[in-house]
């Protein structure tokens, strides 16, 4: 009896080490991707490339199988990065970036100093007399600053000044979508709470860098199906992020999307074993650009690696960090019968609090499949427990992962019901 209730308590010991430590692999991705020596993931000091470098690796290390030499799918795209010396000083006071203030990617170099600016908002725009003073200003190589309130006006009069400098009330969140072009003006987003009632100097400086051709990859492997190889259910989620905001500021991008990628590598992992593997092939895709505007899940598209209507289902995983009020389900309400049977799996198990539907949406990988006729889902978590975005705080310590292991069984369950 004694040996039984030892044995027994080997065998619980033992699958929750296997249980935890699938725990601890997406740990160490995510941990992996967030790291400074990734550059935010971006594209200044190759962290892109060093992600997909990392991310090949693992799926070798799989023994997932790669169309073609490798697992790489290359193309180029045009991109202006803002990889140097970036500041701003008001009234001598050193600012923050990714805190204090944000750059638009496609500003241009900048360095210098404004004594006279201009501030425009609404009430300084309330009367003929006002607007007419305004539009007889000349603002070449000049300074402005806006109130949220002026956004409403639509002026070319602004395009003339070298820096506009927009105020936000919210928290700052930087975006490099409009990064694939070199802008002729710096537009700065700063924080009402760093901005001085009375603005005596401004210093600005931008180190920029636009490249026409720069080059980036997909990465792609997959396990063949035991009946139907050439047809195939894909996982994806994008590495890339934002990258570096000068040479000091990166935004590590632990939800947005190392959370994702973590996890079509744990899958990868559980598929690896043969016995879980179904009729059909499971590809595992690494989409890149996403941030820049969806252009590697664009690419794959107009160029795939097997034919698009060999895809029977395309799962896409972005931001799934939470999850204590469930999940969200892009194209949930327009491709139901599968959308049904998620929610059927999720319902048997109890797995998560709600699989809730939403309609067709540009954002994130899934959308260029969906537009060429592939079913596909966008799958992002809910809840308040997390809510860094975009920002240099998005940190791999701070990811609560809360419901990982219960939407991972989901999807597991959902590929094996096909």
């Amino acid at each position: 009896m004694k040996n039984f209730f030892l044995i027994f308590c080997v065998f619980i010991f033992s699958f929750r080490s296997v249980y935890s430590q699938d725990i601890i692999y997406v740990r160490s991705i995510i941990d992996t991707l967030c790291m400074q020596d990734m550059y935010g993931r971006g594209y200044v000091n190759d962290g892109e490339k060093k992600a997909a470098d990392y991310i090949a690796r693992q799926l070798k290390k799989l023994n997932t199988q790669h169309f073609g030499d490798d697992y790489f799918q290359p193309f180029t795209i045009s991109i202006n990065t803002l990889p140097g010396d970036l500041e701003l000083k008001i009234n001598d006071k050193l600012l923050m970036p990714g805190v204090d203030y944000t750059v638009d990617p496609d500003a241009p170099n900048v360095d210098t100093s404004y004594v006279a600016y201009s501030f425009l908002n609404n009430k300084t725009l309330c009367s003929q007399r006002t607007v007419q003073n305004f539009y007889n200003k000349e603002f070449k190589e000049k300074l402005i600053i806006i109130d949220t309130g002026f956004e409403k006006n639509d002026s070319e009069k602004l395009l003339e000044a070298e820096v506009v400098m927009r105020i936000n009330y919210n928290k700052n969140i930087w975006r490099v979508s409009r990064a694939q072009k070199q802008n002729h003006q710096a537009i700065i987003n700063i924080s009402n709470k760093a901005l001085p009632k009375k603005i005596k100097k401004a210093e600005i400086k931008v180190h920029a860098k636009f490249e026409e051709t720069y080059s980036i990859q997909n990465v792609v492997g997959y396990f063949p199906g035991k009946v139907y190889p050439d047809t195939f259910i894909i996982v994806g989620a994008h590495f890339d992020h934002l990258g570096m905001m000068g040479n000091k500021t990166y935004f590590p991008g632990a939800n947005d999307n190392a959370s994702g990628t973590a996890m079509v590598l744990d899958l990868a992992r559980f598929f690896a074993d043969t016995a879980h593997i179904g009729k059909y092939s499971i590809a595992f895709m690494f989409f890149t650009g996403e941030e820049a505007g969806l252009l590697g899940s664009e690419y794959y598209t107009k160029n795939p690696l097997f034919p698009l209507s060999n895809i029977k289902f395309m799962l896409n995983l972005d931001m799934i960090g939470t999850g204590s009020n469930g999940i969200k389900v892009v194209n949930g309400s327009v491709i139901k019968k599968e959308f049904e049977r998620l929610k059927s799996i999720n319902e048997q198990h109890g797995y998560l609090k709600t699989v809730s539907e939403r309609g067709e949406a540009a954002n994130s990988d899934h959308y260029f499949f969906y537009k060429k006729g592939v079913k596909s889902f966008f799958i992002y978590t809910l809840g308040n427990e997390y809510k860094e975005y975009h920002t240099p705080t998005d940190k791999a310590e701070g990811l609560p992962l809360t419901k990982y292991n219960e939407l991972f069984k989901l999807i597991v369950d959902f590929i094996k019901s096909f």
